[in-house]
Parts: C-alpha cells; sequence; structure tokens
C-alpha cells in the first residue's frame, strides 16, 4: 500500500492540508498527519486539527511521499525546523516523492533539492528560490518533486500525487466520485 506523511505547523493552510489528506485516503493510500512539536495544530485561520502524531524525523521516514501544505506562519514554522528539512533531504536522497504547496517550496529549496529543477510556487514566493526554473502553472512534477502553486490548485496537486503513487486511472477514479 502506499503511504504519504503530511507534516502540519502552526498556521498552515488549511486546504493545502485537507485536501490532498482527504483525496489521498479516498485514494486508498495510507497518510499519516504529522503535528510539528504537538499533535493539536492550528490553521492560518484558527482551524484546529489533532493530528495523528507528533512528527519525529526518526519515526517517519517510511513512507512514500512527503507533503508539505504552505500558508503563513506554517511554512516559516516548517522552513525553520531542521528536522522538517532533514526529512526532505532524506525522501530526496531515497527518491521517494517530494510534495510541497504555496510557500512550502521554499522548504524545498533551503533542503537544496530545486537545483537546476522546474517549479511552481505561490505567485512572488519564485523571487525567493534561485537556481531553479519557475513555471506559472497549476502543478508541475519534475521527477520525484511535485509542486504546486495555491490553495486553488489543492485538488490538482493530490491528483498528481496520487496519480505518481498508484496511476492515473486511480487518481481519475477518485476526482470523478467527487465530481470535480
Amino acid at each position: 500500500m502506499a503511504s504519504a506523511v503530511i507534516i502540519l505547523a502552526d498556521g498552515f493552510e488549511e486546504i493545502e492540508a485537507i485536501a490532498p489528506i482527504d483525496l489521498l485516503r479516498r485514494a486508498g493510500i495510507e497518510v499519516l498527519v504529522a503535528g510539528l512539536g504537538k499533535k493539536q495544530i492550528k490553521s492560518s485561520r484558527n482551524v484546529e486539527i489533532v493530528c495523528d502524531e507528533v512528527f519525529d524525523l526518526n519515526k517517519h521516514k517510511n513512507f512514500d511521499a512527503i507533503i508539505l501544505p504552505g500558508g503563513m506562519p506554517g511554512t516559516t514554522n516548517l522552513l525553520e525546523s531542521g528536522d522538517v528539512v532533514q526529512a526532505v533531504k532524506d525522501y530526496f536522497a531515497a527518491e521517494k516523492l517530494c510534495c510541497a504547496i504555496c510557500a512550502a517550496p521554499k522548504i524545498l529549496a533551503k533542503a537544496g533539492i530545486l537545483k537546476k529543477r522546474k517549479f511552481t510556487c505561490f505567485p512572488s514566493v519564485e523571487k525567493e528560490i534561485s537556481g531553479a526554473e519557475y513555471l506559472d502553472d497549476a502543478v508541475v512534477q519534475d521527477e520525484n518533486i511535485i509542486t504546486s502553486k495555491a490553495a486553488g490548485t489543492s485538488v490538482d496537486f493530490a491528483y498528481v500525487i496520487i496519480a505518481t503513487l498508484l496511476d492515473e486511472e486511480e487518481a481519475a477514479a477518485v476526482l470523478d466520485k467527487i465530481y470535480y
């Protein structure tokens, strides 16, 4: 069974976290929601989520994908976590999926995995990322890196993750079920 860990930090963007969690689980992918530093995490609009577990670098390295939602100050909180940056490096080195949406591709850049890669992110954030090629697309996949633009592209982001972990037929079936 395919699996993914999504890391939430205080200030995360709700749609960018919940849409992938929901759609990946509908596809039968095991999704673990890990809170940065604690189990109860508050979103950028004060929605409280109780995560499955507290994020632990050593415990949460055996998934097929790592997913990082954006939002402020959620992205900053993830960016400042040495363990989250190390997790991205570890996933990338193991040729596992590294997925980030909105401002979260900054974390991939800090981990050094966007160099000479194509990516997308929230408009204006691309100015903070150097050494990579920004594309003005909803979702960009460059080998095992999947990036997406913003909250409005969250379903498309989840689709590409599902299609990569499973296949396009499974991903399309999930979107059909939600009348997307």
